[in-house]
């Protein structure tokens, strides 16, 4: 008895301590991906286009003017163009639901959404005007319709080819959600879905950054 007692002192010793060095590690290559940049490719171009990050301090959005958009997110998204600049982001679909402010985070939907397969969501915002806290990045033609394909790729879509909307209410009377494309993870956040965007424009980002920090750590170099 007081043996198959020892062995199971030692093996949940043994988890925790495995368990904090996974942790341990994950966070050593947060900091170094993070820091590192991906490799960014000399672009011969007038860079006569212009885009926007907004942080909340946990979440990033990519903010594109309404004349930056290509057609198919106009008409997708049946933007006014009344409306100067949309907004788009990309996470899990239950934490965007049931997490309207950061006071009704639980535990239950963290760990669903870092650690088991779940659908997610496109939440697309308007806006009229520029808030001062938005970060720019000047960019060429190609790579802004290089972002506009990467967010056009990341809409889930039906038997028409047209966005599928999400018949929820936003978080205000001028936000939207749309079925998306892939699943979140600890390893595949919301703004590992940004950094992977600026990636594949070929502007300068980390190679991998599941927070904030790394992302606007190389805007604001």
């Amino acid at each position: 008895m007081i043996f198959y007692e020892k062995i199971n002192y030692l093996s949940k010793k043994i988890f925790f301590l495995v368990l904090i060095t996974l942790i341990e590690i994950y966070f050593i290559l947060v900091i170094v991906l993070s820091l590192f940049s991906s490799n960014k490719k000399e672009l011969n171009c007038i860079q006569s286009e212009k885009i926007y990050i907004t942080s909340n301090g946990i979440h990033l959005d990519i903010i594109i003017p309404y004349n930056s958009l290509s057609d198919k997110l106009k008409e997708n998204l049946q933007i006014s163009d009344r409306l100067k600049y949309i907004s788009f982001g990309w996470g899990d679909k239950e934490f965007y639901f049931n997490t309207p402010t950061w006071s009704d985070l639980t535990f239950s939907t963290t760990f669903k959404a870092l650690f088991l397969k779940s659908e997610s969501a496109m939440h697309v915002t308007f806006y009229s005007s520029i808030y001062t806290n938005w970060k720019k990045i000047n960019l060429c033609k190609i790579q802004i319709e290089d972002l506009n394909l990467y967010i056009e790729n990341s809409f889930k879509k039906d038997y028409n080819d047209k966005f599928v909307k999400i018949n929820v209410s936003g978080y205000s009377s001028n936000d939207f959600f749309y079925e998306a494309n892939g699943s979140f993870s600890f390893y595949r956040t919301c703004n590992v879905w940004v950094n992977e965007a600026l990636k594949n424009s070929n502007i300068k980002t980390s190679i991998w950054s599941p927070f904030v920090y790394g992302i606007l750590y190389h805007i604001e170099e």
